[in-house]
């Protein structure tokens, strides 16, 4: 049985996972860098006066476009699971980012990664969480996978369904190996061209008085408030959104999330997601936005901030005829994300059932050969991925350093506050005349 290495476990990845294996029988595993589930459908928890309380900090909602009959399929099987529940268009706002005939679905047990849990159980991979990939090596016509930490693992095939490149903590340009020497020069423009904007996300686990301030704010039904003034973008009332799709009355504190503008999140491209001065001047102008009294602690005292540093895809690929990209194709490694289609749950679907299509046939009627993996790779980094495509690694004078990091959901760098984390990105390397840079959908 071919052994099959998924990278990444956000949209892309979870349903590539669930066509492979649709698809056939597979020994299917799928490495993923946080705690859970999630990429940029990352759902933060929170204990409240003795209570779990969660906030979408991404994509708010699954949205699938009607006329996509793949991403149609997911939907159907998350619906009639009871994992996720539609809710009524009349609720939202038109944001831009949002397909325009599409349903939304909600986690009916409050977080919109419920729906990714749901995929990869459905697919049955080994899922290993807390394992990000260091290096990809070609070693005796197989890949040999090495984390971080822990043991390294051989694959017949391996997709990679991470963030692309550009600026932030985790994505693309960081996992080395030989496999970067195996790029086209062209596919290595065509992937240093793609582009997305920045946006920083802030949920406020507010005190249970404050809600009778959020249900005059956000009114009798509406989930959400289509803001764009200097600061806030999107304010949503998280609260309301899991009664609505729970049908259950809460009488737990009310959960606001805040998206700012990407004008604000550039302005602010340098800071972190533990800069307090940020978080109370975004408190700040969410208290007088919803007409709240009383000090700024009710709103900062519990709250999470994530730094989406790749957000909203700007210029996908749009050289490649399929949308995903093919570095090898004996053994294959493939590419997909979002950055070949667009930033919308049906865009990750697409990209991920494309790739896992691709694979599964250049797979059929190869022998396996992946074995466990031994303790030397046969495989040195060469070429480094970069703006000139002439950077070379770990050859004399090039060098890099591996960047630290903790989340508990998502491409982002982040910050808790009572206790958390802040996943923060290190440097690629430089070599030769080639530039690296490091590296996140509604």
């Amino acid at each position: 049985m071919h052994r099959v290495l998924v990278v990444g476990a956000g949209a892309t990845g979870s349903a590539a996972a669930w066509r492979l294996r649709q698809l056939g029988q597979v020994k299917l595993e799928v490495w993923e860098k946080a705690r859970g589930p999630g990429g940029r459908m990352s759902t933060n928890r929170q204990e409240v006066s003795g209570a779990t309380v969660r906030a979408d900090m991404g994509a708010q909602y699954v949205s699938v476009e009607e006329s996509d009959s793949a991403t149609m399929q997911v939907a159907e099987r998350l619906l009639s699971s009871g994992v996720c529940a539609e809710v009524s268009p009349e609720l939202l706002t038109a944001t831009p980012e949002r397909p325009v005939r599409a349903k939304h679905l909600a986690g009916t047990a409050g977080g919109v990664n419920d729906a990714l849990k749901t995929l990869l159980e459905e697919a049955d991979a080994t899922v290993h969480y807390e394992k990000r990939v260091a290096s990809l090596d070609l070693q005796s016509g197989s890949w040999r996978a090495r984390p971080f930490e822990g043991a390294p693992g051989m694959f017949d095939a391996v997709l990679i369904a991470v963030p692309g490149c550009g600026v932030g903590g985790d994505n693309l340009l960081k996992i080395h190996g030989s496999w970067e020497g195996m790029l086209k020069q062209d596919q290595n423009k065509q992937l240093m061209a793609a582009q997305h904007d920045q946006r920083w996300s802030f949920a406020f686990f507010l005190p249970s008085d404050c809600q009778a301030v959020c249900e005059r704010y956000f009114g009798p039904k509406v989930v959400e408030k289509l803001v764009d003034d200097e600061v806030v973008h999107l304010l949503c009332y998280q609260s309301r959104k899991t009664e609505i799709v729970s049908l259950e009355s809460s009488a737990s504190s009310p959960v606001v999330v805040a998206h700012s503008t990407t004008e604000w999140a550039k302005r602010h491209a340098q800071r972190g997601g533990k800069d307090e001065r940020l978080l109370r001047e975004m408190a700040a102008h969410v208290q007088k936005l919803i007409g709240l009294e009383g000090p700024l602690s009710q709103l900062t005292s519990t709250s999470k901030v994530i730094t989406w540093k790749q957000c909203q895809v700007q210029r996908p690929v749009t050289s490649e005829a399929v949308p995903f990209m093919a570095v090898t194709s004996a053994p294959p490694l493939l590419l997909a994300g979002d950055y070949f289609t667009s930033s919308s749950f049906s865009g990750c679907v697409r990209s991920g059932f494309a790739a896992a299509e691709a694979l599964s046939a250049l797979l059929k009627d190869v022998t396996p050969k992946a074995t466990d993996a031994p303790e030397v790779s046969e495989g040195t980094g060469r070429k480094g991925k970069g703006k000139g495509g002439k950077g070379k690694r770990d050859q004399g004078k090039g060098k890099h350093k591996h960047d630290t990091w903790e989340n508990d959901g998502g491409w982002q760098d982040g910050g808790w506050h009572h206790g958390g984390w802040k996943g923060k990105g290190g440097k690629g390397g430089k070599g030769g005349k080639g530039k690296r840079e490091g590296y996140p959908y509604s």
